[in-house]
């Protein structure tokens, strides 16, 4: 079943229509209506104006609207604010219909808000500084789940489309939930949907290279990050496994392919760990790395996360290499995240902590 069509069936028969892309929702209503522009006017009433019920569609006849009420639900997942950090960030808990969790957060940075949405419950790559990857992968999210945690925080803030960005750095690995994902993407970036505009929305990849050939082919789509945190294979394996599959030559070979336009640039995060990526050899490689990458580079002070091994480097340190990189002449800036004294912050995503007991790390090299 494609994401268009993708929809989850309520005890009493009722379809859920949440998160059906346009082609999808005008499928599911042809049986009531054999109007299109009907299927358009419930799509906006969803999207584009936040409404969760077919009484609000005023400009539906009134007998089409009992129909589609008695056949469909119009059903998110409820957003519970858990937290709220003293720089004015704050954590949700997204609780799914199954009864599964997952985490999303709002960050203030200035007069900037952007909103970070998770992709799956867990995380599958396993990644050494990451307490998501504690979890495992417990399942992905549909469209609906992903739209619905634009929707709602947008709403808890009171913002417009244009108000805010978005990124998909939350709990899990958007590329391994593709099809979803870009559904959701579509969803939000459709005029008559969220309304968003393509560059305010980012996708965070631990470095699925198939996946990133694959979203270069789309258009629109979303503006890429890739998460690094070393600069040679054997360091990078070691903290994120996911480099036995791809390596960084070929992870570099990929983003140095990825079209980008005129003015783009590809980021890329660096979690900076105290003692362990933090070396002057490590910003050297790094810069060799990026040559011909029209690359920029967020130097990303690790976010403790109860995992041993891992601490945050001073802002010193920080600040050291991310002149190393600047005289190199790589783009290059630091990023204490948001939310870390709530456990909202890069890689401290586990639905409040409730991960699995992590595995003592393996020795980690300093790099």
């Amino acid at each position: 079943m494609t994401p268009n069509t993708r929809t989850t069936r309520a005890a009493d028969g009722r379809t859920n229509l949440y998160g059906c892309e346009r082609d999808g929702l005008a499928r599911h209503l042809a049986a009531h209506t054999d109007k299109r522009f009907h299927a358009d006017q419930v799509y906006h009433w969803l999207y584009g104006r936040n409404v969760d019920g077919f009484e609000a569609m005023s400009d539906l006849p009134a007998a089409l609207r009992k129909t589609l009420a008695g056949a469909f639900r119009l059903e998110r997942p409820a957003l519970v604010p858990v937290g709220r950090s003293e720089d004015g960030s704050i954590k949700y808990l997204v609780r799914l219909a199954d009864g599964a969790e997952a985490e999303a957060v709002s960050m203030v940075q200035g007069e900037r808000l952007t909103l970070c949405l998770s992709t799956q419950v867990g995380c599958p790559l396993a990644c050494a500084f990451c307490l998501t990857g504690t979890m495992g992968l417990v399942r992905n999210l549909k469209p609906g789940e992903i739209v619905a945690q634009v929707a709602a925080l947008a709403a808890d803030r009171g913002l417009p489309p244009a108000g805010f960005r978005v990124v998909f750095m939350g709990m899990g690995e958007p590329l391994n939930n593709y099809d979803a994902v870009m559904a959701a993407f579509r969803v939000m970036v459709d005029p008559k949907g969220l309304g968003m505009a393509p560059r305010r929305i980012t996708l965070s990849t631990a470095g699925l290279v198939p996946g990133i050939e694959k979203l270069g082919r789309e258009n629109p789509r979303p503006r890429l990050a890739i998460s690094l945190a070393a600069a040679d294979d054997p360091l990078r394996t070691k903290l994120m496994p996911v480099n036995r599959k791809w390596n960084l030559a070929t992870l570099i070979d990929a983003c140095r392919a990825f079209p980008l336009g005129p003015r783009e640039k590809i980021t890329f995060e660096y979690a900076l760990m105290l003692g362990v990526n933090d070396s002057a050899r490590q910003a050297e490689a790094l810069a060799r790395r990026l040559r011909g990458v029209r690359a920029k580079v967020n130097v990303i002070p690790y976010n403790e996360a109860g995992l041993g091994g891992f601490r945050t480097p001073s802002a010193e340190t920080a600040s050291r290499f991310r002149d190393s990189l600047l005289a190199r002449g790589v783009p290059a800036s630091i990023r204490w995240s948001k939310g870390r004294d709530i456990g909202a912050a890069c890689g401290q995503l586990a639905c409040g902590g409730r991960a699995a007991s992590a595995p003592p790390p393996a020795e980690i090299p300093a790099g």
